[in-house]
């Protein structure tokens, strides 16, 4: 991985170049939607280098500026340049529905031809999916689902599930299955964070029952320095926690650096949702034993391989082999999710093998 993210940096200024023309070539009127769309595609096929008659695939994340989603911006460059398409990673600093509803309302007024996005709060981006889809662009999700929205499909890192009931099973076994635990997770509207809290709630309730959920805790936007002192605030009052929870990959810091402040590293085991580089630093201070995730570059690359897709109007098979990803991708037409594969789990052992 590290060889293919040198690869990739070269090909990161030429796509930022690119990203950096966009401009409304696109008549987005219902009338004419469907027929640039086809000319666009039409022209692809036939070779054409010219930038404007590329398939433009946006990816609104939840914020940018973390290890993550960067992460994914890099394997959605690469697949643009791969499939010959031009990607279009926009998005706010802070985590803000606010921010993504007026992104999705300025992607929409371009013209794109397929927009996907990480959903913050699905009441607020559900009727910009809609808005979308009448102006003839397919909409679908990635990296965290609105299942009660019309999005098109959603592109799966793991199964929320998987993801939920895996991360109590590890933090149960680093603390013997009993003990008091906290969670501090990112904005209190995130759909993917809180499907996974659930998954974890009931993975205790059948598996644990010696390991008690004092509490959960929000902060906004994911804020680092808030899950500091929402992670300093639970073990004031919870003198005896085991264990802590990050839940957004932006709140692992924070909650680390309270139980490094606090001393009390090995004794309150730290675990969550983060990126290698982002977890690194505590591994290697002894803070975090582990940390759950996926592959981000191949999340990015996945998304925007799909947005192809999507855009050409074209069905996805029950298994996809896609070059450029390590391993089958799977279809289920029922649920209509695209599945990366299973959850990684990085640990010391294997943390230097990423570049995200």
């Amino acid at each position: 991985m590290k060889n293919r993210f040198r690869r990739i940096m070269a090909a990161g200024l030429a796509a930022a170049m690119a990203i950096s023309l966009l401009a409304g070539c696109k008549d987005t009127s219902d009338s004419a939607g469907e027929d640039k769309k086809e000319e666009k595609t039409e022209a692809n096929e036939g070779g054409s280098g010219d930038s404007s008659d590329k398939l433009k695939i946006a990816f609104v994340p939840q914020l940018i500026g973390i290890p993550y989603f960067t992460a994914m911006e890099e394997g959605g460059k690469k697949a643009a340049e791969d499939l010959g398409v031009e990607f279009l990673y926009t998005g706010a600093t802070q985590a803000s529905a606010a921010e993504q509803v007026k992104i999705m309302d300025s992607l929409i007024k371009q013209g794109v031809d397929a927009i996907s996005l990480s959903v913050l709060d699905s009441s607020s981006t559900n009727p910009y999916i809609e808005k979308a889809q009448e102006a003839g662009i397919p909409v679908y999700t990635s990296d965290s689902d609105a299942p009660d929205s019309t999005r098109e499909f959603y592109v799966a890192q793991a199964l929320d599930e998987d993801l939920g009931r895996t991360l109590m099973d590890r933090l149960a076994a680093q603390i013997d299955g009993k003990g008091q635990i906290g969670i501090v997770s990112g904005e209190s509207t995130a759909t993917n964070l809180n499907t996974w809290i659930s998954f974890m709630e009931e993975q205790q309730k059948e598996k644990y029952p010696d390991i008690e959920i004092v509490d959960i805790r929000y902060t906004q936007g994911g804020s680092s320095e808030q899950a500091l002192k929402q992670a300093q605030e639970l073990m004031t009052r919870y003198p005896d926690l085991k264990g802590l929870v990050a839940v957004a990959s932006s709140t692992i810091p924070g909650v680390a650096q309270a139980v490094q402040q606090e001393g009390k590293a090995g004794q309150v085991k730290v675990i969550g949702y983060g990126s290698p580089a982002t977890v690194k630093p505590f591994m290697d201070e002894g803070v975090m034993e582990e940390s759950i995730l996926w592959d981000a570059y191949e999340l990015g690359y996945l998304t925007v391989w799909a947005g192809k897709m999507a855009a050409e109007g074209k069905e996805f098979e029950e298994v996809n082999e896609i070059e450029g990803i390590s391993n089958p991708v799977k279809w289920d037409a029922e649920k209509k999710i695209l599945l990366l594969g299973e959850p990684l789990i990085i640990n010391k052992d294997n943390v230097d093998d990423f570049n995200f």
